[in-house]
């Protein structure tokens, strides 16, 4: 009996994407682990589309800074974050609007000693990134 490839591509396609999101399910830190992570920490992620790195400040009282150049000097953009369960979620004020990463909510997953992954509810990831501080 032979499949039609027209058949097996959506089918490979749906099973991968559903193995991805059971295994980011699985990995997701809880709310306590997850503050631990955030409050006070500074975060190091590559940069989306270009050379360099990102530094997000999580601020205790609840704010937010992005920096483009460097752990240290000037907020690149500043904003908000929350956490709403097991989710971090965070708005800035204009960094990612063109991409649609002006604000967002995930979960982080622990993958390897140090580094983590922002995975979104249909269990892609949004960026990776390793703590600093």
């Amino acid at each position: 009996m032979k499949i039609p490839l027209r058949l097996v591509i959506p089918f490979l396609t749906l099973f991968l994407a559903l193995a991805a999101s059971l295994q980011a399910a699985a990995a997701t830190l809880d709310s306590e682990a997850a503050k631990s992570l955030i409050t006070g920490r500074m975060w190091q992620q590559p940069q989306p589309h270009g050379t360099g790195q990102l530094y997000w400040s999580w601020n205790a009282d609840g704010s937010v800074c992005l920096r483009t150049d460097g752990k240290t000097g000037n907020c690149a953009d500043t904003g908000t974050w929350k956490l709403d369960g097991d989710r971090l979620c965070y708005k800035l004020t204009w960094y990612g609007k063109t991409s649609g990463r002006q604000s967002a909510c995930f979960r982080i997953a622990d993958r390897v000693k140090g580094l983590y992954e922002a995975v979104q509810d249909n269990g892609l990831t949004l960026f990776k990134f390793s703590v600093v501080e």
